[in-house]
């Protein structure tokens, strides 16, 4: 485990004690948006970080399959928002910790074969983000422009509309920004180092930052390469 994973690891269990402790001590009671923003912080931040530092732990072959990641992830936040759920959950502390539970699990069983180590390749993974994206945006849009209130639990359509925002952001930035975040990596030239790869790198060793064009400007043309370099103009001669 390189120290990269460790440090994902590490916050991403720290982030996740943070909201399940925000959740038990009622800090997030009076507020949908609140309880939502708990929700999305550990489905767009905390579960990938926890994820990709898990990944050695897991290895390649204890990877999930994509679609069961999106089927997952979009079941728990779909009977998240169902009124019965949110109703009965404001009432009843230990199931609003079995439906917080239930969204880390469908979280971790979509972000493992993105972050982790699998055989999924880059466009695979772009497309399960992208597909991925679109069905939440339907709870979200509902609730941030309806004047109809669903919950009985929580009184104020304001909050509610913010909550539905909350949601249609997440799905938005995190998930499409997260296939951003690999197409950039799939286009970036120069070979990383693995990410199970443990060893330490001399500095000299690193991937190239720069585009390969652009290295390559500061180097000899093939023509010119078994010659030295001479001045474009001759020397003045001196006075």
């Amino acid at each position: 485990m390189t120290w990269r994973h460790r440090a994902a690891l590490t916050a991403g269990l720290v982030l996740l004690a943070a909201g399940f402790l925000a959740d038990l001590t009622g800090v997030t009671d009076q507020r949908l948006s609140l309880q939502m923003a708990v929700e999305m912080m550990l489905v767009g931040v905390v579960i990938p970080l926890a994820a990709y530092g898990a990944g050695p732990l897991l290895g390649r072959g204890a990877t999930f399959h994509p679609a069961l990641g999106i089927v997952a992830l979009n079941l728990v936040v779909f009977l998240g928002q169902l009124p019965l759920i949110v109703d009965s959950a404001a009432r009843n502390s230990g199931l609003r910790e079995l439906v917080l539970s239930g969204v880390v699990l469908g979280a971790f069983l979509f972000w493992s074969p993105i972050v982790g180590a699998g055989p999924l390749s880059a466009i695979a993974k772009v497309g399960t983000l992208m597909v991925a994206s679109v069905p939440p945006t339907i709870p979200g849009l509902t609730m941030a422009l309806s004047h109809h209130l669903f919950y009985q639990a929580y009184r104020s359509i304001e909050d509610q509309q913010v909550a539905g925002l909350i949601l249609f952001g997440t799905a938005k930035f995190a998930l499409v920004g997260g296939a951003f975040v690999v197409l950039w990596r799939l286009l970036t030239p120069g070979i990383e180092p693995d990410d199970g790869d443990d060893r330490d790198q001399p500095a000299d060793e690193m991937p190239p930052i720069s585009p390969a064009w652009l290295r390559h400007l500061d180097g000899e043309l093939p023509s010119e390469a078994g010659r030295p370099r001479e001045p474009a103009l001759p020397a003045l001669p001196k006075r």
